[in-house]
């Protein structure tokens, strides 16, 4: 079936056509006053009064629903509230994509610290389910799974300047050929391949924004094809809702501002695109993401695109434009079902058609008018894929194994304290059309009532795609969750690191690899433990704002293939430090060998002329910390 469900190229408009003065200074006021939802909720109200009065409206949001509800500032909101009663849905106007002059960035609100960062959708089931009885885990080794040069070391955590005391840490990372680049909440580092620390920044600064301005959500990747990095990041505080998008100038990702790096802020006016996920082809960046009238009404998902310079042009556009869906809400392949959580593909070559896919939802998120409903086991992923024109095609259903919401994990000595696995979605997709596309998610065993991770691996040619692969990391004794999965740049074998944890493991980070040779739906036997929490996860988040609610995790990882030592990919996750109410997430950077150490003959010409030199033989793996 093709479907073009794409808006016209938007204006370049500026920001204080929408917010005015005193609604910054309302907005800011907000983010300073005390947590108490009735005061919050007042001062909220008397803001989008301020807002609606005191400022114009851009044309397509006049959104009944977003213009007369209350709007806390989501950076504080620690989880979506329990499900109203089912009300006459407001037909809400269409979605739409703005460009804004990045400089207007800076008249958002500043925020303060210990913000559990928005999500929306649901937290994952409340409740510790299993038929069988937990007896310690004895890990079990693997032969296969080792690491590249030994290279598994601690990278940003809660406590760094910019980090701003919350979470979760929303980690990611991904390699390019001389450098390591690692984002989280709220600030960027890059390394050099041995992971040494060469710069960090605060998001604010690397954006050239005042401090304290709240960003969060951050995506980052290398596209070898034009030897650049891409990256968003989210706006998220309260108020006039905004992204920002943008590339490197060169290869060098290591100036972290704008001389050496191009920004575009797109507004997405009074409704926030939440999750917001990155990927993109040879022509375009692409977003995928969900819009919600605040505080927590899902109304579309939504996807966004803008054309990305010719390799080598290291200026950047003086005019760029924004194209993106306006079908309200995005349906599925079934033309009947919301899409939820669209996620595009971060394309390893340099393929034309950039696909996006997405996990029909099974927690009910998009249902009851977008207030939510009961879960709904689900069988589908929905795909859609961009053209070389630009021109975005909606594919084929791909149908799977049937899939439910999971449960939330527990862990050691945490028995009150029990840890989110997310509501289902896929949090990110890595590959190359031909050669195989990965994604996986976070589901519910239903033998076991345990969380485990199933991925798939999906192979396309413009709107025909093909399940090629899917298998699943389960434990006897633990919950799986918040993984990520990457093929080898060579596309001959793959790379899935994830936490695991249970009432008698802290939670661990882990990784497993497969091989062009292991048998279908597995991996090699076996794990590779990276490193292992000191306690358990007792923060702000946990119990908020009522026992059972799960402590905030995640809400993602991140895995990329080595452009250079082509069969490595690298990862980012997070593991606990500390038991308290203060966040004590550190994130944890490493290197999986997936296959035999190649010699340097072996080893395809690089994209840019700097490398490692290859060690003869892989490292002993080091103590899990």
């Amino acid at each position: 079936m093709f479907a073009r469900q794409v808006a016209a190229g938007l204006r370049f408009c500026p920001l204080q056509e929408f917010f005015g003065a005193t609604a910054k200074g309302a907005f800011a006021a907000v983010r300073m006053a005390p947590t108490v939802m009735g005061m919050r909720s007042a001062v909220m109200l008397f803001v989008v009064l301020l807002f609606v009065g005191g400022a114009p409206t851009p044309t397509g949001a006049n959104d009944p629903v977003a213009l007369n509800a209350t709007a806390p500032n989501r950076a504080h909101l620690s989880s979506p509230p329990a499900a109203p009663a089912p009300a006459t849905p407001v037909p809400h106007s269409p979605p739409y994509f703005k460009i804004v002059p990045a400089a207007e960035l800076g008249k958002l609100g500043t925020s303060g610290s210990r913000q559990p960062f928005f999500r929306g959708g649901k937290r994952s089931r409340a409740g510790v389910s299993s038929s069988a009885a937990v007896s310690p885990r004895v890990a079990t080794a693997s032969p296969r799974t080792v690491l590249y040069n030994g290279l598994n070391k601690p990278g940003e955590n809660a406590g760094l300047s910019g980090n701003l005391g919350g979470t979760p840490p929303d980690s990611t990372g991904a390699i390019g050929p001389s450098n390591y680049v690692e984002m989280v909440n709220s600030s960027i580092a890059v390394y050099d391949r041995s992971l040494n620390l060469v710069t960090r920044a605060t998001f604010d600064n690397f954006v050239g924004q005042p401090s304290g301005v709240p960003l969060c959500d951050p995506q980052i990747e290398w596209d070898p094809a034009a030897n650049r990095w891409l990256f968003e990041i989210l706006y998220c505080g309260g108020g006039g809702q905004v992204f920002v998008v943008g590339w490197s100038k060169t290869s060098d990702p290591a100036t972290l501002s704008s001389a050496g790096w191009c920004e575009i802020v797109v507004s997405t006016g009074s409704r926030l695109f939440d999750y917001p996920k990155l990927g993109h082809n040879s022509n375009y960046l692409i977003v995928g993401g969900n819009f919600y009238n605040l505080p927590s009404t899902f109304v579309t998902a939504g996807i966004a695109w803008t054309a990305l310079p010719a390799n080598g042009d290291t200026t950047c556009p003086s005019n760029p434009i924004i194209t993106g869906t306006t079908a309200n809400p995005l349906k599925n392949g079934d033309a009947v079902t919301s899409a939820f959580t669209p996620v595009p593909v971060n394309t390893i070559t340099g393929a034309t058609d950039g696909y996006v896919v997405s996990a029909y939802d099974p927690a009910g998120n998009t249902t009851n008018g977008g207030n939510g409903g009961p879960p709904i086991p689900q069988s589908k992923l929905a795909v859609w894929h961009l053209d070389s024109a630009g021109v975005l095609h909606q594919d084929a259903d791909i149908a799977v194994t049937t899939y439910a919401m999971p449960f939330s994990a527990p862990q050691l000595n945490g028995t009150t304290h029990l840890l989110d696995t997310l509501d289902g979605r896929l949090t990110q997709a890595v590959g190359d059309p031909t050669t195989g596309i990965w994604t996986q998610h976070t589901v519910n065993n239903s033998l076991t009532g345990r969380s485990v991770v199933t991925w798939y691996k999906i192979t396309a040619s413009g709107s025909a795609t093909t399940l090629a692969d899917v298998g699943t990391i389960s434990d006897p004794n633990d919950w799986v969750f918040n993984a990520a999965i990457s093929p080898r740049f060579d596309a001959q074998g793959a790379a899935i690191q994830y936490n695991r944890s249970s009432l008698t493991t802290y939670p661990v980070i882990a990784a497993q690899i497969r091989l062009a040779s292991t048998p279908a739906g597995q991996m090699e036997p076996g794990e590779l433990v990276l490193a292992t929490s000191s306690n358990f996860d007792a923060d702000f988040t946990c119990n908020n704002p009522s026992p059972g609610v799960p402590c905030r995790w995640g809400d993602y990882s991140a895995a990329s293939p080595d452009p250079v030592q082509t069969n490595v990919v690298w990862g980012t996750n997070e593991f606990n430090t500390a038991s308290g109410s203060t966040p004590a997430w550190s994130d944890e950077n490493f290197a999986l060998l997936v296959g035999t150490i190649r010699t340097a003959a072996q080893v395809p010409a690089p994209p840019a002329p700097s490398r490692d030199p290859v060690n003869p033989a892989p490292a002993p793996s080091p103590p899990a910390r």
